[in-house]
């Protein structure tokens, strides 16, 4: 007798001790089941039998459709060869009997090999034909029979169908690498690289540097985009110095692959260069594989909004919003510029959402049409809701950004007035954020709910008196923050709110508010009803952290009132562009010998080729124009980053390779052959920047003759001033829409801003109408800057033309209309103050 292992024992006597259950028949299921076998019975009777009966009476048997082999010889044998009206009905029936015949046959193999006790082997038809030819059968069975299942099982019962999950798992494992080292990581719900770089490298605020090695790196779950969101089937890198808990197991060694090519038959030359473009083309390259990449799942991502590395999320018209506001703050900027007074760089946190939204949109380069480009943003739900969860202060911080974002220039209905109380905004942006920030006319700050709550009450006073005087203005919408009020302002801000649901006033309270609908907000922004009706309530709301938050509050407030706040502080998730604002460390003179010319302001261009060769792509234009304004340089994982940020990292470095090597190839056209020279790669991470020995930039030399001028007296100054004004015709990649460039783009047009100014006060004295021109050109090159105006209306009163002054007055107001500004009051005395002048001298004269 075979001995049983102790397992098998332990569970024999376990299942003798269960009681025995005999499940009671369903008559209902079975009836069921064989009514719809009896349906699926009947439909294939009927195709199988109703064709052939409809052909058979229409046009008879199909033998008398065939024709006889004395009629076929006969009809070959013919010169014309005519095809009668007989021949083609007689063709199209037998068509529909062979179509039947063959769908027929091919219905009952497949029903065959259901009702097969043991699996059939049957030969298969060439991949083409066979996909199709079986999938036509299979539909037409899966139609017929759809209505029962041949083993008649009984389905599944309502209750354990609907708790199968409707999304992917949030628990499962994941890889860990650590150098060659690799172990299993179970990825739990709400898991993120903050809690990884604790357990692994014992320190928390570590994450950017797992995110760094591992960001756009494609898994079996997606793409790595998003820092805080991870999933399980994904392979992390870590630094070196990591060292794993206790816990971890180390992963099963990958399975051996066999090469599915042969080995080369010689060692690859390495001295060779890598991969040139193709010389018929100008456009940026596409590798062989990248026809094959699906990047539907990072699409799917990024469909509803748009994930900051922060952990933050915004929704496309949030983020777009936010994106017009800092091209007005750049406008603003560029109208207040003044020589020597440098204003500080936007947030780095604004700047990236700019650049995601300009990547996902086909945005204009003019910074004004940007600006005007607000959609209508989504409001808080009529009456006021009450928020609760971990993601509450996240979501009301978003919904002030979003109330405040709304409108734009050309929608004043739409610009909300925001009323908070400083508590409220203490505990949402901290203690010393809500000390330092400043009221504008947009945000209202109060002392207390009791004042706001006050405030909204006289917003309803003046909504009556618009109403009953017919005014056509509409009064603008009006969203109140605060704390869920207590017991006695409880009755009053349910009043205020009820009534105000109607006309343009909305609350949004940090607590349960037993008044009316609380909704619960996790930490990415998903909601949850908690009471209250559901309607207008969004499956995800926007969650902002404190550090953008802030970032984007001062952005708005500068887009709206024209005046810079204090920058908020950096973070170390922040991500700079660097520092484009010094001069490089060799600059480039023009006319060298041998040197290659690269032309960046303006359209992208390399000139003075004398060499035939391959053109110039549009991504090595772009890698060109970046490497102009990074003079150190930079690495090919932050070029990856920037030029093709959607590239796996593999692909991505071998274009940015490829770019730069159609752009070495295109800069000896102009100053000479020189392998490995205009653009060097230096160091282990692959550093590339343009060779300032060998490459004259347009943009170095212009930063360099400003900086000089600064330092000298005319008539040197003069020289060179006037060549830094030739140099700028244009801006920055002119005509290019590189979401990066905007912040580079107005520094260089601040810099020939100071250039003309310069140019213009050196020639005031020795040749005023020449000083008149340089302005007249600046002029056109930014229509927007007061102190160009102010410069052209003292050079005209100079040259006794009073009426100019008047037209510049008068340009500049109609100018700054795209801006929703006005010339600010220095500018319009000035102007008064000349004209009086001009006045008072020609009253004296007509007086001698």
């Amino acid at each position: 007798m075979p001995q049983r292992s102790p397992q098998a024992a332990r569970k024999l006597a376990e299942y003798s001790h269960l009681p025995t259950v005999h499940q009671p028949a369903d008559n209902r299921q079975d009836a069921a089941s064989f009514g719809r076998l009896a349906r699926s019975v009947v439909g294939l009777v009927v195709f199988l039998a109703g064709p052939p009966a409809a052909l058979w009476l229409a046009g008879g048997g199909p033998a008398k459709r065939l024709p006889s082999w004395h009629h076929t010889v006969d009809w070959f044998g013919r010169s014309d060869r005519a095809i009668t009206a007989a021949g083609l009905v007689d063709g199209a029936v037998l068509t529909l009997w062979l179509l039947w015949a063959a769908l027929a046959v091919l219905l009952l193999i497949e029903l065959l090999v259901l009702l097969a006790p043991r699996r059939l082997s049957l030969p298969r038809l060439p991949a083409p034909l066979h996909r199709l030819v079986f999938g036509l059968a299979g539909s037409a069975a899966i139609t017929l029979a759809a209505g029962g299942r041949l083993d008649a099982s009984p389905p599944k019962p309502f209750a354990e169908a609907a708790a199968i999950p409707q999304q992917a798992a949030a628990q499962g494992p994941a890889l860990i690498q650590v150098g060659s080292e690799r172990y299993v990581y179970v990825v739990e719900r709400n898991d993120s690289l903050s809690t990884i770089a604790k357990r692994w490298l014992g320190d928390s605020g570590r994450w950017p540097e797992i995110c760094q090695l591992n960001r756009h790196r494609h898994f079996a779950g997606g793409v790595l985009r998003d820092c805080d969101l991870i999933y399980p089937g994904w392979e992390l890198r870590l630094p070196d110095d990591a060292r794993p808990p206790a816990s971890a197991r180390p992963a099963p060694p990958r399975p051996r692959e066999q090469p599915t090519t042969p080995p080369p038959t010689q060692p690859p030359d390495r001295t060779s260069p890598g991969p040139t473009p193709d010389a018929s083309t100008g456009r940026a390259d596409q590798p062989a594989d990248s026809a094959s990449e699906d990047h539907s799942d990072d699409r799917a991502e990024q469909a509803d909004g748009l994930d900051l590395p922060s952990g933050a999320f915004l929704p496309w018209t949030v983020a777009t919003a936010i994106s017009a506001a800092a091209a007005l703050v750049w406008l603003h900027r560029r109208r207040r510029y003044v020589p020597g007074d440098e204003p500080p760089e936007l947030p780095s946190a604004v700047v990236h959402v700019h650049q995601q939204v300009n990547k996902r949109l086909t945005a204009s380069q003019d910074l004004v049409e940007r600006a005007h480009a607000v959609p209508p943003l989504p409001a808080v739900a009529p009456g006021g809701v009450g928020l609760t969860g971990p993601g509450a202060h996240a979501a009301a911080r978003a919904a002030l950004i979003s109330a405040l974002a709304d409108g734009g220039p050309d929608h004043p209905e739409r610009q909300t007035t925001v009323v908070i109380d400083r508590p409220t905004l203490a505990e949402l942006f901290g203690a010393n954020s809500a000390q330092a920030l400043t009221p504008w006319p947009r945000l209202k700050l109060t002392d207390d709910v009791d004042q706001s709550l006050t405030f909204a009450d006289e917003h309803l006073l003046r909504w009556a008196r618009l109403h009953e005087t017919n005014t056509q203005q509409p009064s603008a919408p009006l969203l109140l923050i605060s704390a869920a009020p207590d017991e006695q302002l409880a009755v009053r801000a349910h009043i205020t709110l009820g009534i105000g649901a109607d006309r343009d006033i909305t609350g949004l309270l940090l607590g349960h508010w037993s008044s009316g609908r609380t909704v619960d907000v996790d930490d990415r922004g998903r909601t949850s009803l908690v009471t209250g009706p559901s309607q207008d309530i969004e499956p995800r709301m926007a969650v902002l952290d404190v550090d953008t938050a802030l970032a984007a509050l001062t952005t708005l407030q500068e887009a709206h009132t024209g005046v810079p706040a204090a920058p908020p502080p950096i973070t170390a998730g922040d991500q700079t562009g660097g520092d484009y604002s010094r001069p490089p460390e060799t600059p480039a003179s023009t006319g060298r010998q041998g040197s290659a010319q690269l032309r960046v302001l303006g359209s992208p261009r390399v000139e003075h080729l004398t060499a035939p060769g391959r053109p110039l792509r549009a991504k090595a234009a772009e890698l060109a124009v970046y490497l102009a304004c990074h003079p150190d340089g930079a690495d090919t994982r932050t070029l990856g980053e920037y030029l093709v940020p959607d590239a796996r990292i593999r692909q991505a470095d071998q274009r940015i390779h490829t770019n730069a090597s159609n752009l070495r190839h295109v800069l000896g056209r102009s100053g000479g052959h020189r392998p490995g020279g205009y653009v060097l790669k230096r160091g282990a991470n692959d550093r590339y920047r343009l060779d300032p020995q060998t490459v004259d930039v347009d943009l170095w030399e212009l930063r360099d003759k400003l900086t000089r001028a600064r330092t000298t007296t005319p008539p040197e100054r003069t020289t060179m001033l006037q060549r830094a004004c030739d140099l700028y015709t244009a801006p920055l990649a002119d005509g290019c829409d590189y979401d990066w460039v905007e912040p580079y783009r107005e520094k260089a047009r601040q810099w020939a801003t100071e250039a003309h100014l310069l140019l213009a006060e050196d020639l005031l004295a020795t040749d005023p109408p020449a000083a008149s021109a340089v302005l007249d050109k600046a002029l056109g090159l930014d229509r927007y800057n007061e102190e160009l105006y102010r410069a052209a209306m003292r050079v005209r009163h100079h040259l006794g033309q009073s009426e100019g002054v008047t037209a510049l007055l008068n340009g500049l107001t109609t100018g700054l209309r795209d801006l929703d500004a006005a010339p600010s009051q220095d500018t319009v005395l000035l102007a008064h103050q000349l004209l009086n002048d001009k006045r008072r001298s020609g009253q004296a004269t007509s007086a001698r």
